[in-house]
């Protein structure tokens, strides 16, 4: 019985890239906590778990222009 695809570097590769964007907008909020809307806190649980739009909110709504 076939058990599926054998696992190839790709494999592993495609989930950083994913993870990519969500780190960059923590560490941009861990580096420069004043933001507009929410407190940092709020918006790293958003960023941790709310997959690209909790990103684009981030980056659209949160992040303050006078870092």
């Amino acid at each position: 019985m076939p058990a599926g695809p054998a696992p190839t570097a790709w494999m592993a590769i495609v989930p950083l890239i994913a993870l990519l964007p969500a780190v960059l907008c923590m560490l941009d909020i861990a580096r420069h906590p004043r933001t507009r809307t929410l407190t940092p806190q709020l918006w790293l649980v958003i960023c941790a778990f709310g997959n690209v739009v909790g990103l684009v909110a981030y980056l659209g709504y949160g992040r303050d222009e006078r870092r």
